[in-house]
């Protein structure tokens, strides 16, 4: 008898070794050891040094405080919204933000947030000050915007006649050199671009369109706890005040 119990207890002691190790490397496989994360130049949202090192900004500072409080290591990068937005719908453990949470896209990430909140709004030359205050006003007229930017599919499917750029300073360009009619980009953002590139003789904001909510978009193959833990550690900021202090630090 002393014999068997002996044995039923290194066969169990065995068991939970070897249970323990599957666990450990079924973890080690499914949780990301790090988080690539991919945004665009749009103030005041997502915004970086002159060196481009630091990344700041009213999402991008949650951003950053959520990752430190969730304890997972992470790097962000700047670069043209489209590349950004493609490689996190393409590339397992990657997010990409500020994101608009449109129909089209719904499917295509897992999503966290909202982070922010933004109005998006529609430029053009000064002398249509007053005169064009809504989107019907300007159904025949070419509208400019970066490519992969949100309003391409919303005015797209509303019959308007989109002129995409790699940057959002182009399409501002082209409507100060006559080139196109309109530019459509966030209002903030848009009226930055306009003073940065000195453009306030030929290109003004208009009016406003839209607003919308903008999030951290996951691509679809994360680990579904990494998920919930960055929605519930995003929820925490938002409760105990983190979410007001950043928001009124860029107003």
């Amino acid at each position: 008898m002393i014999r068997k119990k002996h044995f039923n207890t290194t066969v169990f002691l065995m068991w939970i070794v070897l249970a323990s190790a599957f666990s450990s490397a079924s973890e080690a496989q499914t949780k990301p050891s790090s988080i690539t994360i991919t945004t665009e130049y749009l103030y005041p949202l997502n915004a970086s040094d002159k060196e481009g090192d630091a990344i700041y900004g009213q999402s991008a500072d949650k951003v950053h405080e959520l990752f430190k409080r969730s304890q997972i290591p992470y790097q962000i990068k700047m670069m043209s919204w489209n590349r950004a937005f493609e490689l996190a719908r393409n590339n397992s453990d990657t997010c990409v933000f500020s994101t608009a949470r449109i129909k089209e896209r719904e499917s295509w990430f897992h999503w966290i947030g909202p982070i922010a909140t933004g109005n998006w709004a529609v430029f053009g030359s000064p002398d249509k000050l007053g005169k064009i205050t809504r989107l019907e006003d300007i159904k025949r007229s070419s509208i400019g915007t970066e490519v992969g930017n949100v309003s391409v599919p919303y005015l797209s499917g509303k019959g308007f006649r989109m002129v995409t750029s790699i940057e959002t300073a182009t399409t501002f360009k082209n409507v100060a050199w006559g080139r196109i009619d309109y530019a459509t980009a966030g209002d903030i953002h848009g009226k930055k671009i306009i003073m940065d590139n000195h453009l306030e003789d030929k290109v003004i904001w208009l009016f406003n369109y839209q607003t919308s909510d903008y999030y951290l978009a996951c691509n679809l193959k994360m680990n579904v706890e990494t998920i919930s833990q960055l929605n519930l550690k995003l929820r925490d900021m938002k409760a105990d005040g983190t979410f007001k202090n950043i928001d009124n630090k860029y107003k």
